[in-house]
C-alpha cells in the first residue's frame, strides 16, 4: 500500500448527521475509515459535494507521485484494511484505471488526474459487510453491532476471555492484557488498559481507567482512575475522576471514592464516601464513615496516615489529619486533627430517660 494515496469524502446524511464527527465505540466514523488505509498511507479528508462526479471532486487532491488513489466514504467504518488491498491488488492485476467497489473507488492516479467522467468496466464485490452506510438509524445500529463484534472478536484471538459476547462492549482504544477474564455486561470505554491477570466479573462500566494485575472488579463503576494490583472493587461500587487505588486494597459495596489517594492494604468495605482523602497504607474504614470535605461553598482534602482506624457512622469534616495509628471511635464526628496513636472519640454521652412521658411503647396504665 506504499503506492498509494487516500482520500476521504466526508459525507452528511439526512437522518444521522455529519458521519465523519459521529461517534461509534470510542472511534469517529472517519477515524475508523482512516485506519482502514493503513498507518503507511497518506490521505486526505475532504467534503463531499453529491452534485459533483467522483473523479472531478477528488482529482485536485490526488498525489501524482502516488500510483493509486483510493476513495473511500465516511459513512462505511465498516471497510477494512484487507478489502482496501484486495481492490487494489485487483486494479493492479487487471491493468484496471478504475476498479469500482460496492461503496469507494480505487483510481490509476494518472488517469484520475487526466478523466473527466467516471466510467468501470464493471463493479468489483468484495465482503459486502464492509459497505453498510450510515444512512439510517438501523444502520447505524447495525454498524456498531457489526464493529463492536469485530473488536470482541480481536481481543479473543489475543487471548482475553469473555463469557457473554454479546452483552460485552469494548471501545477501539481499550487494551486488554492476553488472559484477562471479563464476564457478562462489561462496558470498557475510552483509554481503558486492563492488566494481566485482572478479572471482571458481573456488569461494570470502566471508562479511562487502569485496572492492574490481579486485581478484582464486580459490579461497579470506574472513571479516570487507577486501582492496583490484586485490589478487590465491589459489589457497586463508584470510584470517581483521579483517584488511585493502592494494591490489595478492599474496596466494597456502595463505597464511593472520589479524587482520593488510598493506601496499600486499605479496607473500606461498606456503605462509605472517601472524598479529597490522602490515605495511607494499612487503614480500616468502618461502615457508613463520611469524609465531609465540602461545607457549601468550598471543597477541602483529609489527611489519613498509615494504619489509622476509623469507626463506624464517623464524620471527618475536612480538613483535618488522622496521625498514624490514630483510632477514631464509632459514631464520632471529628473537626479537629488526631495526634499518631491517639483515641479519638466526639459524641455525645448517652443519656436515659426512664420517666419519659412521650414514648409510645411505654405500658399505659388502665383506669
Amino acid at each position: 500500500m506504499d503506492s498509494v494515496f487516500g482520500i476521504i469524502l466526508k459525507v452528511q446524511s439526512d437522518t444521522v448527521g455529519d458521519t465523519a464527527s459521529t461517534a461509534l465505540l470510542g472511534k469517529t466514523m472517519l477515524d475508523w475509515v482512516k485506519l482502514s488505509l493503513g498507518e503507511n498511507t497518506p490521505s486526505v479528508a475532504i467534503e463531499y459535494d453529491r452534485d459533483i462526479e467522483i473523479p472531478a471532486q477528488a482529482k485536485h487532491y490526488a498525489d501524482a507521485s502516488k500510483k493509486y488513489t483510493v476513495v473511500l466514504f465516511s459513512d462505511t467504518p465498516l471497510i477494512t484494511l484487507k478489502t482496501v488491498t484486495d481492490a487494489v491488488a485487483v486494479a493492479e492485476n487487471g491493468d484496471h484505471n478504475v476498479v469500482k467497489m460496492t461503496r469507494g473507488y480505487v483510481f490509476r492516479t494518472a488517469f484520475l488526474l487526466s478523466c473527466e467522467k467516471l466510467y468501470t468496466d464493471n463493479t468489483h464485490y468484495f465482503s459486502e459487510e464492509d459497505f453498510i452506510a450510515a444512512d439510517s438509524p438501523h444502520n447505524l445500529a447495525l454498524i456498531s453491532d457489526v464493529m463492536r463484534n469485530r473488536i470482541l472478536r480481536y481481543h479473543c484471538e489475543r487471548g482475553v476471555k469473555f463469557s457473554d459476547l454479546g452483552t460485552t462492549t469494548v471501545e477501539g482504544d481499550v487494551v486488554i492484557a492476553p488472559g484477562v477474564e471479563i464476564g457478562p455486561q462489561n462496558i470498557l470505554k475510552g483509554k481503558t488498559v486492563v492488566r494481566d491477570g485482572a478479572k471482571l466479573l458481573y456488569c461494570n462500566v470502566i471508562e479511562d481507567g487502569i485496572i492492574c494485575e490481579g486485581a478484582e472488579i464486580n459490579s461497579s463503576r470506574i472513571y479516570r482512575s487507577y486501582v492496583g494490583e490484586r485490589t478487590k472493587a465491589g459489589p457497586f461500587a463508584y470510584i470517581r475522576p483521579d483517584s488511585i487505588i493502592g494494591p490489595d486494597c478492599r474496596i466494597g459495596d456502595f463505597v464511593e471514592i472520589k479524587k482520593s489517594i488510598i493506601g496499600a492494604g486499605c479496607k473500606i468495605s461498606h456503605l462509605s464516601y472517601v472524598g479529597d482523602c490522602e490515605m495511607g497504607d494499612g487503614c480500616n474504614i468502618g461502615c457508613g464513615v463520611v469524609f465531609v470535605n465540602y461545607d457549601g461553598k468550598d471543597k477541602f482534602r483529609s489527611k489519613v496516615g498509615n494504619r489509622v482506624f476509623v469507626g463506624s457512622n464517623s464524620n471527618i469534616i475536612a480538613p483535618v489529619v488522622l496521625e498514624d495509628g490514630a483510632f477514631v471511635a464509632a459514631g464520632s464526628t471529628l473537626d479537629r486533627d488526631v495526634p499518631a496513636g491517639n483515641l479519638a472519640i466526639a459524641r455525645a454521652r448517652q443519656v436515659n430517660k426512664p420517666d419519659w412521658l412521650g414514648n409510645k411503647f411505654a405500658p399505659k396504665e388502665e383506669n
